[in-house]
């Protein structure tokens, strides 16, 4: 709350209060990009290595095992924590939500940087985990439902630049501070974990200069704060501006239909097993489908595989650990620009075709990769230039992921479920990331000691098989609104091309009682009151 008699948001002009959302909502996915970015700059600090017990005291690894399990309790910490988010956020709101975020991350903040021994920093991970499932179940929906349907995949990619840009952080700050002993080596890792406060800092202060979800405000029955938000938003503060008016009244009416459909709230384990919701929600279907879009991103396009192996590849062109850590830097940044352009297309291209191009060019990358990395083995006195090409290839391969797989499973789990459990269907997305980029983690050294750079084939062709994956269950959310969305799932078929049969039956039922409602006035008769239990 800002100035005497009202918040800050209400003195903004429509347009530049989105973009304050938009900017308040990177600085909760920078915060992400860092915590998730630090780990790769803290493993190789001596001081670290050997407190925590998995380096001697020149910092070579001698357990490896305990090495990942430090970084895999982080993603155990943000498996828990996303559940605890989902329904923290639908019960309580997306400001309070981010308001908890905050507290957890910046403990967790505390502990990592004031670690003194394994148990300590277990601990710390864990609370760290928490924190940024809080951000990845809210900040993605919040901005979801406060941008206009023609452009809500962009503000949400606009928010994904500051995601590549915290893990580019996180590797600048390690590369900086690799070259001072203070503290015995110490204040290397120490100041790396400590420079996330910075964004927790900014978060927390803009979180005090914007408003809440509408959706949600119209779930729990605030009608007329809600009209106010979309006004402000969609209309120059004309509460019956037409446009406003018109997704006013929709948000009313589907609110009020998927209640009807419901009438409670509903455990994770209903939604899980498809129990949750009455009639034609299929909420178990839509399930399904965000957390399996994760773990396919995180594990399934290779992505995992590029990272890991890259300090490899980059060795393998000759180039010393000095220059392999800041390509290591750079490559992060060549994240920025794919996100970029991610940013300007994937409204326009819809998601269904971005993830079809983006299949069959990192597929290609993939092979590339492999191919080069085999050349190097079987021509020793070539090695360098083998190695060379694929350390390009490995720049190319970001570039191409992040502009086209990164984005979409953080968006669709947004779109698809209805708002009295946006938050939570979320979750089921942010647990399949979890699940993916923690499996991956563990899985793609084993893989690679077993079958070497035959590892890239494997994901290379598996881009492929994704193809018919999407094209039969996937549907086109781009350009729809949030509450025409829920049709898609109407149909009893999981069939794309049933869905859009019944798609386009219900909107033309919408448009019906859409034109029957009388906006605010039938607020009360339409919203089912929320159990608040």
């Amino acid at each position: 709350m800002f100035g005497r008699n009202q918040p800050y948001w209400k003195t903004l002009p429509g347009p530049r209060l989105l973009k304050l959302i938009i900017a308040v909502s990177a600085l909760a996915i920078a915060y992400e990009g860092m915590s998730q970015g630090v780990m790769g700059a803290v493993n190789v600090a001596p001081e670290y290595g050997q407190r925590m017990g998995f380096a001697d005291e020149h910092g070579n690894v001698i357990k490896p095992s305990l090495q990942g399990g430090i970084v895999a309790t982080y993603y155990a910490g943000s498996l828990l924590g996303a559940f605890w988010a989902g329904h923290f956020s639908d019960k309580h709101g997306r400001i309070k939500g981010i308001h908890l975020a905050i507290a957890w991350c910046a403990l967790g903040v505390l502990l990592q940087s004031t670690a003194i021994n394994l148990a300590h920093m277990l601990i710390a991970r864990l609370c760290a985990g928490c924190g940024v499932a809080f951000i990845i179940v809210i900040a993605p929906a919040w901005t979801a439902e406060l941008s206009p349907a023609a452009h809500r995949g962009k503000n949400i990619a606009l928010t994904f630049l500051a995601n590549f840009g915290g893990i580019s952080l996180s590797s600048w700050v390690g590369l900086g501070t690799s070259f001072t002993e203070l503290g015995d080596g110490a204040f290397r890792w120490r100041f790396c974990f400590a420079s996330q406060a910075v964004p927790l800092v900014l978060l927390f202060v803009g979180s005090l200069m914007i408003p809440e979800s509408p959706r949600w405000l119209v779930k729990v029955g605030r009608c007329a704060e809600a009209l106010e938000i979309l006004a402000k938003i969609r209309g120059g503060d004309d509460p019956e501006h037409p446009d406003v008016r018109r997704e006013y009244r929709e948000i009313v009416t589907v609110v009020g239909m998927e209640k009807e459909a419901e009438g409670g709230s509903a455990s994770y384990v209903r939604m899980f097993l498809g129990t949750a919701g009455s009639g034609d929600i299929h909420i178990g279907r839509r399930i399904q489908l965000a957390f399996w879009l994760q773990v396919l991103m995180q594990y399934g396009t290779g992505i995992a595989a590029v990272v890991i192996y890259s300090g490899t590849i980059f060795r393998t062109a000759g180039f010393d650990d000095l220059k392999a850590n800041w390509l290591s830097a750079l490559m992060n940044m060549v994240g920025i620009v794919g996100t970029a352009i991610a940013a300007f297309t994937i409204d326009r291209v819809g998601r269904r075709r971005t993830l079809y191009w983006g299949a069959v060019a990192l597929s290609a990358v993939l092979f590339a990769i492999g191919g080069l990395n085999r050349g190097a083995l079987d021509h020793p006195d070539q090695k360098e230039q083998f190695g060379t090409a694929a350390a390009a290839m490995v720049f190319v391969y970001v570039l191409l992921f992040s502009s086209s797989w990164l984005l979409i499973p953080f968006i669709y789990p947004t779109e698809i479920f209805p708002t009295w459990l946006r938050a939570k269907g979320n979750a089921f997305g942010v647990a399949g990331w979890a699940i993916g980029f923690g499996g991956g983690s563990l899985l793609v050294p084993i893989m690679f000691a077993g079958i070497g750079e035959k590892t890239f084939y494997v994901f290379g062709a598996a881009m492929f098989a994704y193809i018919p994956v999407v094209y039969c269950f996937f549907p086109e959310t781009a350009g729809r609104t949030l509450e025409a969305i829920d049709f898609l799932f109407a149909s009893e078929s999981p069939f794309t091309w049933e869905e859009e049969k019944e798609f386009a039956k219900r909107v033309a039922e919408l448009d019906s009682r859409v034109e029957g409602e009388k906006g605010r006035e039938s607020c009360e008769r339409s919203v089912v009151e929320v159990d608040v239990v």
